[in-house]
């Protein structure tokens, strides 16, 4: 997702990439290739839950009926120790439980890797992207003042049989961040 880091500069998203898998036993590639360019990138781990009531937001996308469960992981990263995005991934509870999705370690090779694992390769993502001024839970994890926006990345997820198999609901500290989508005239809009 990222291409080069600076104290001056943001760092170059491409949404694509971060659902790329990796390969079986390696790292997540989005962080070996920012510590190859040498960013100290890295995931911490705050919490993994189960949500009886999970967000509408987050059931209508994962299509849970009234009453159906979601597990919550919610991730900071960090860049050179410095608080960079609050990342909240939920699941369907049913996709999720008796999985390493809902241990309280991270998942060597990212939750990419691990779907594709159990049978759940994404096939696409829809990503919705707004600009906005953080909550107190973002101030607080990303250390931001009230006057620093964030980047807020809402993305479903889907399997190839369509089936929506998590939301990602990250808050990115804007003046570290900057997005790049790339389009081809093969592409279906």
């Amino acid at each position: 997702m990222t291409t080069a880091h600076r104290s001056d500069q943001r760092q170059t998203m491409r949404p694509a990439q971060g659902m790329s898998p990796a390969d079986p036993g390696s790292a997540f590639p989005w962080i070996v290739e920012l510590r190859r360019r040498g960013i100290d990138a890295r995931f911490g781990l705050l919490e993994v839950a189960v949500l009886p009531e999970p967000p509408a937001r987050v059931a209508d996308a994962l299509r849970l009926a009234a009453g159906q469960p979601a597990v919550l992981r919610r991730l900071r990263l960090t860049f050179d120790g410095r608080p960079a995005a609050l990342i909240k991934v939920f699941f369907p509870h049913d996709l999720a439980a008796g999985t390493p999705i809902t241990g309280r370690r991270l998942i060597r090779g990212g939750i990419p890797s691990l779907l594709t694992r159990l049978g759940h390769a994404t096939a696409r993502c829809v990503d919705t992207v707004t600009a906005e001024i953080p909550a107190q839970e973002h101030r607080a994890v990303l250390r931001l003042p009230l006057t620093q926006p964030v980047l807020r990345t809402f993305r479903v997820a889907y399997s190839a049989e369509e089936r929506p198999v998590l939301v990602t609901d990250a808050a990115e500290a804007a003046h570290l961040f900057q997005l790049q989508y790339e389009y081809s005239s093969t592409s279906p809009l």
